[in-house]
């Protein structure tokens, strides 16, 4: 028998041996949680005694025990006396920053996407599955999707906005994973690069101009990305001008909640622009004493600034999301933070299920995902955490899941403990 000959059937009976296996695998990768307290992230009462269906990367059907019908073939896990969620998204990023200000521009690409690997691992341990990285070094994060998506890391989720795109001399200029760029023209061009280099959220940073904005605003409309803004500090001119300028010209997000005048917010909740406050990370820098003493001395900074204006966002029905933004000197703060800030959000007046909410379901909105991530509901992707203690009583179990499944990938901690 010719060698070619040999060689194509060892090859049609490794593909016919394989298919079963595979088939077997299908079939198995079914799994039902049954048992737990299910928040749905959707703000509806929990429900007891649930069963969560997961088929593949998605959940397949949610509902009471004895109303899903399980598989014979399913992989059970009892989560009896324990809660169901969907995994936390934490909207404001900078994972592939150097430790330390001084360092980030001698701090190589290598070293920038393992760091960025380490955070991300530590979150999945914490049950935030979903991240936004919002000024970001290009290859990194591309390596890191791409890593992803083949299949050699296993890890969580997350989407890059790539450079923060900014003017001369503006905030975050100097930074690796930033660029300049001036003029509208440029601005509609960084736009337009951000999206060949595969990004499809792009972060814009001040100070610009109206039309600088709005040619960034209107090309990402085409090219159907996401926008934020950093809103206000020291790249500030005057009170909110910057703030203003972005909302107006169609911005989808504004990042921080600094210095924002009544009729701003008024714009933002009529226009549906959604804001991720970064109240702790303030918090950090007042107790530091770190907050520029300019702020303070002529503008009148103080941390009750901030939670004010929190507290007129949410009256105003604006949708807030979970965003951390602890980077260099403060990165010892994670993955502490993020709970830390869900925890200010009902000191400021939420319920623990509001806060909740703004880390699923409102997370999911501002990504623009809404219909694949945010809630446990039947084909959404399969994103879920399961803790030990009721989150509607207390936050003490965040931070500390048994179980964390990333797209129908489980992580049982509890065992590997």
């Amino acid at each position: 028998m010719p060698k070619k000959t040999i060689i194509i059937l060892m090859g049609l009976l490794f593909a016919l041996a394989y298919l079963p296996a595979q088939e077997k695998k299908d079939e198995a990768a079914v799994t039902a949680l049954v048992g737990g307290t299910l928040i749905d992230g959707t703000g509806a009462a929990p429900l007891p005694n649930a069963t969560i269906l997961i088929e593949g990367e998605r959940i397949k059907e949610t509902g009471p025990a004895g109303k899903v019908k399980i598989p014979k073939n399913a992989r059970r896990i009892d989560v009896s006396k324990k809660w169901v969620l969907p995994g936390f998204i934490d909207l404001h990023t900078h994972f592939t920053y150097g430790p330390l200000a001084e360092q980030d521009s001698l701090f190589p690409d290598c070293l920038a996407t393992l760091r960025a690997l380490c955070f991300m691992d530590m979150y999945l341990r914490s049950g935030v599955t979903t991240t936004r990285d919002v000024g970001g070094r290009v290859e990194p994060l591309n390596a890191l999707a791409s890593a992803s998506a083949q299949g050699f890391v296993d890890t969580i989720r997350t989407f890059g906005c790539g450079d923060l795109i900014t003017v001369t001399g503006g905030h975050g200029s100097g930074l690796r994973s930033s660029k300049e760029f001036d003029g509208p023209w440029e601005w509609r061009k960084a736009v337009r690069l951000a999206f060949r280099d595969g990004f499809r959220h792009i972060k814009l940073s001040p100070t610009y101009t109206m039309e600088e904005v709005r040619a960034a605003a209107d090309e990402a409309r085409i090219l159907g990305m996401r926008t934020t803004v950093h809103g206000g500090g020291l790249s500030d001119t005057t009170p909110t001008s910057m703030t203003r300028l972005a909302v107006q010209a169609g911005i989808q997000c504004i990042e921080h909640v600094n210095e924002m005048e009544d009729d701003v917010l008024d714009l933002m909740a009529e226009k549906g622009v959604h804001l991720v406050p970064t109240l702790s990370v303030y918090r950090e820098q007042y107790r530091r004493n770190e907050i520029p003493p300019s702020l303070i001395e002529e503008r009148g900074w103080t941390l009750a600034m901030h939670e004010t204006l929190f507290k007129k966002a949410k009256a105003r029905g604006i949708t807030l999301g979970i965003g951390t933004d602890v980077i260099f000197h403060y990165s010892g703060m994670y993955p502490k933070v993020y709970f830390e800030e869900m925890q200010y959000f009902v000191d400021l007046g939420m319920s623990r299920m509001e806060a909740i909410v703004c880390a699923t379901r409102s997370g999911a909105i501002v990504l623009g995902v809404e219909k694949l991530l945010g809630t446990v509901e039947s084909g959404k992707l399969a994103d879920l955490q399961v803790i030990t203690g009721d989150p509607l009583v207390s936050f003490d179990a965040l931070g500390q899941p048994e179980i964390v499944i990333v797209g129908g990938r489980i992580h049982d901690h509890k065992k590997a403990s």
